[in-house]
C-alpha cells in the first residue's frame, strides 16, 4: 500500500492543483476576454519555472513584464515605416533584431532585476500571443493594460502553481527551495 501512496502522491497533488487552477481561471477568465480561457499561459509558466526557488520565480515575474515592454517595442519599431521585400517586412526584422539584441545584454547584468531571460522571452511570447485574442497593445491603452493584467495574474498563478506542486509532493530536491 505504501508503495502505491509513493507512486500515486504526485500525480494526484498536480492533477488537484491543475483542478484548481482551472477553477480560477473559469471564474476569472471572462473578466478579460469573453469566452476565453488563459490557463495555458498559467500552464506555460508552471512548466518553465516549475523548480526554481522563490527569488527566481519573483525574477520570472519582473522578467515577464520586460518582455512585455520589450514585445511592443518591437511592435513599434515594425509600425515605423513600412518597408517589404516580397514577403518579409525590414521594419519587423530590424524591430526583433534590435529588441533581441538589447535584451541579451540583461543576461550580463549584475542587477538582480534584469536577468531573467527565460521570463523575458516568456513575457515576449505571451504579448504576442495576445493578438490572437485580439488584444493588441498599441490600439489602446485598456487592449495594453488588459494584456499586461492576464500575463502577470496567469503569471503568478503558473509559478504558484510550481511552487505548490513542490511544497505538497514533498520532492526532496525541491525542499531547500521552500525553506528559502
Amino acid at each position: 500500500m505504501n508503495k502505491f501512496v509513493e507512486t500515486t502522491k504526485k500525480p494526484f497533488v498536480i492533477a488537484i492543483i491543475a483542478g484548481i487552477l482551472y477553477l480560477i481561471d473559469a471564474l476569472i477568465a471572462g473578466l478579460f476576454v469573453k469566452n476565453s480561457s488563459f490557463m495555458w499561459v498559467a500552464f506555460a509558466f508552471w512548466t518553465l519555472f516549475f523548480s526554481v526557488n522563490f527569488k527566481d520565480r519573483v525574477k520570472a515575474l519582473i522578467g515577464t513584464i520586460i518582455g512585455f515592454f520589450a514585445a511592443v517595442l518591437m511592435m513599434l519599431i515594425t509600425n515605423l515605416f513600412s518597408l517589404n521585400i516580397g514577403t518579409i517586412s525590414i521594419s519587423t526584422l530590424l524591430g526583433v533584431i534590435f529588441v533581441n539584441f538589447a535584451v541579451m545584454f540583461f543576461e550580463k547584468a549584475e542587477n538582480f532585476w534584469l536577468n531573467s531571460i527565460s521570463g523575458i522571452f516568456a513575457g515576449i511570447m505571451l504579448t504576442f500571443s495576445g493578438l490572437g485574442v485580439g488584444l493588441n497593445p498599441l490600439n489602446n491603452f485598456k487592449e495594453g493594460s488588459t494584456m499586461l493584467a492576464i500575463i502577470c495574474i496567469y503569471a503568478i498563478l503558473g509559478l504558484c502553481c510550481g511552487f505548490f506542486s513542490c511544497l505538497f509532493s514533498s520532492q526532496k530536491s525541491n525542499n531547500k527551495e521552500i525553506n528559502q
